[in-house]
């Protein structure tokens, strides 16, 4: 296996572990909003929690595809981040 390909397998990888990010997301923040729900006696703070995952897990998975298509920065590297 040359390096390009291992390089490939590598992004491909990456990729993959993409797909558990917004649904882990949406549901750790419905979990939060139901618990909220529970010791508040409301009944909507989940639907808060689905979307505030749903955003956040979104925003995750665009910040690590970028990382994985445009390789990961270190401050050594580029200084003025």
């Amino acid at each position: 296996m040359d390096q390009r390909e291992a390089k490939s397998w590598a992004k491909a990888g990456a990729y993959t572990g993409l797909a558990f990010i917004l649904p882990i997301a949406m549901l750790v923040c419905y979990y939060l909003g139901d618990w909220a729900d529970h010791k508040l006696g409301t009944n909507f703070l989940y639907i808060i929690g689905i979307m505030v995952g749903f955003a956040a897990g979104l925003w995750e998975t665009m910040r690590q595809a970028d990382r994985i298509e445009n390789g990961i920065r270190t401050r050594k590297d580029n200084p003025k981040r």
